[in-house]
């Protein structure tokens, strides 16, 4: 009858021992995906604020800054300086 609660108490060691293994395992995975999620949340959540930003200084940046207004071309003397006259001279009637 000894040898019976004897290997009993071996096998429920080993079972305890492969449990606590598997816990720590599934432990270890569980939080690296956790640690995943958190990283990708950080990221898009980061990347959302450097781009609002962006696009705040360079609608900032444009809405300031007014284009000046362009230059006069200068007076282009004419070609005839002769005086203007009709074309087609009408005769009196």
């Amino acid at each position: 009858m000894c040898v019976f609660t004897g290997c009993d108490s071996d096998k429920s060691h080993i079972v305890e021992e492969k449990v606590a293994e598997r816990l720590a395992e599934y432990r270890k995975r569980e939080m690296e995906k956790c640690r995943q999620a958190l990283l990708a949340e950080a990221e898009r959540m980061v990347d959302s604020m450097l781009l609002a930003e962006a696009i705040a200084q360079v609608e900032d940046s444009l809405r300031r800054a007014r284009p000046p207004r362009p230059v006069k071309p200068p007076l282009l003397a004419p070609l005839d300086s002769s005086p203007v006259r009709p074309i087609f001279e009408m005769s009196p009637q």
